[in-house]
C-alpha cells in the first residue's frame, strides 16, 4: 500500500493532536464529527460477507477531525478499522487512544513499543493489549509490519519479514503481483524498480522491468532486491542482521535471501520460524510465528487498471493450500477486486483500503 508521509503536512505533535480529536484538517477546533459515506459502504460489504466482517483500512489522515471518516461511527457499527501507514510514536499513541483495531507501520519496532506502553484502562499500568506471555494479543489489537518492516530492511523480502517477526508483530502485511507464469510474488510495484533491485551479478537495472514478463525462475535467478533507499536511513541489507532469512534461502534453494519471494515461500518461511529448533532457541518468537497472520494486498498493474480475477484466484489458492484461511486477509484499493474476492472466495476475509473518502457511486457499485 501507499505510505502516508505525515510530516510533509503536519508537525508530529499537531498530527497526533488532530487524530486525538483536538483539531480539524486546518488546525481549528471542531466538536462536530464529519459525515461520511464510509459506514454505508462497509455496511454493504458486510452484507455480502459470509464469514468474518470486512475490514475498513483507511489512510490515517482520513481519521483526523474533519478528515471525512468518523471512526466512532464505524466502530459503533461493528466495522474493524485498521489504519495505514503510521511510523511515529505520537501518532501511534493518539490512534491507540482513539480505539483503532490495528495499525500498519514501516517501523514494527516503534509499533511494538507503542502497544507495550499503552495503558488502555488508565490504571497506570501499561500492557493492556498484551497476553499473559507479553506478546501482543491479536484479539485485542492487530500490529502489522508494512511490507514486513519497510524502514528496517528492503521491503517485501524475507529479511523484512524476519524483522517484523523479531518485533513480535501479529500480522505481516505484504503486496503481490503476478509473474508471467501466473505465480503471486511479492512486490509493491508492477515492475522491478532500479531504485530497489539490481541484476544478480551486481550490475544496476537501467530501466524498470515488468514482473509480468518474467517467470518465477527468471525473476529469482536473475535479480536481487536489496538496494537501500536514501530516504529510509534505518534500512540495512546486512545479511548478518537477517540470519533466519539467509539460512532459509540456503535450505530451500532460493538463490539469494533478497530474491523476490513467492507468496508460498513467505508462508513457508513463517512456518519455518515456528519449528522445534526455533522453539528451543526463542519460545515466544516461535509461538508468535506459529499464530502470525498475513494481510495480502492485490496490486493493480497500473493506476487505472482493475485487479484481474486471476490474481485474486492465485492468491486465494496459495492461502488455502497453506491452510491459512483463518489467518489471512486479502486487501485492495480496488473495490471491484474486494467484491470479486467476496463472491469467488467467501471463506477469506477482505479489507478495503481507502486513500480518500468513498463516494456514493462506490457505495452503490458495491451493492
Amino acid at each position: 500500500m501507499r505510505t502516508a508521509s505525515f510530516t510533509r503536512w503536519f508537525p508530529l505533535g499537531m498530527l497526533a493532536a488532530c487524530l486525538a480529536g483536538a483539531c480539524t484538517r486546518n488546525g481549528r477546533a471542531s466538536s462536530t464529527p464529519a459525515d461520511d459515506p464510509t459506514v454505508r459502504l462497509m455496511d454493504t460489504l458486510r452484507a455480502h460477507a459470509r464469514g468474518r466482517p470486512p475490514v475498513c483500512s483507511p489512510d490515517a489522515r482520513l481519521l483526523q477531525r474533519g478528515g471525512g471518516i468518523d471512526l466512532e461511527r464505524l466502530r459503533a457499527a461493528g466495522h474493524p478499522v485498521i489504519v495505514w501507514t503510521v511510523n511515529d510514536l505520537p501518532t501511534m499513541q493518539a490512534l491507540l487512544q482513539r480505539g483503532v483495531d490495528g495499525i500498519i507501520s514501516d517501523r514494527p519496532d516503534l509499533l511494538a513499543q507503542a502497544v507495550r506502553d499503552f495503558d488502555a484502562n488508565g490504571d497506570g499500568t501499561p500492557g493492556d493489549l498484551l497476553d499473559a506471555d507479553g506478546l501482543i494479543d491479536p484479539k485485542r489489537f492487530d500490529a502489522q509490519g508494512h511490507r514486513g518492516a519497510r524502514n528496517l530492511r528492503p521491503e517485501n523480502t524475507l529479511p523484512a519479514f524476519e524483522a517484523a517477526l523479531d518485533h513480535r508483530m501479529t500480522t505481516l502485511e505484504l503486496d503481490t503481483v503476478l509473474t508471467a507464469d501466473g505465480v503471486p510474488v511479492l512486490s509493491h510495484d508492477p515492475d522491478l524498480s532500479p531504485a530497489k533491485c539490481r541484476h544478480a551479478d551486481g550490475s544496476p537495472l537501467t530501466a524498470p522491468i515488468p514482473i509480468a514478463t518474467l517467470t518465477v525462475a527468471r525473476l529469482q535467478t536473475g535479480f536481487v532486491c536489496d538496494r537501500l533507499l536514501a530516504d529510509r536511513p534505518e534500512q540495512t541489507n546486512d545479511r548478518a542482521r537477517s540470519p533466519e532469512a539467509v539460512a532459509f534461502a540456503a535450505r530451500t534453494g532460493l538463490p539469494h535471501p533478497y530474491s523476490v519471494p513467492t507468496l508460498r515461500q513467505v508462508f513457508a518461511f513463517a512456518a519455518d520460524q515456528a519449528d522445534a529448533a526455533h522453539e528451543a532457541r526463542d519460545p515466544l518468537r516461535a509461538r508468535n510465528a506459529r499464530r502470525i497472520r498475513f494481510n495480502v494486498e492485490l496490486k493493480r498493474t497500473s493506476a487505472m487498471a482493475a485487479v484481474s480475477p486471476a490474481h485474486g484466484d492465485a492468491v486465494a489458492r496459495a492461502i488455502l493450500e497453506a491452510g491459512l484461511a483463518d489467518r489471512a486477509d486479502v486487501q485492495s484499493f480496488d473495490l471491484r477486486a474486494v467484491r470479486s474476492m467476496q463472491q469467488r472466495h467467501p471463506e477469506l476475509r477482505v479489507a478495503l483500503l481507502l486513500e480518500s473518502l468513498p463516494t456514493d457511486a462506490e457505495s452503490k457499485a458495491a451493492e
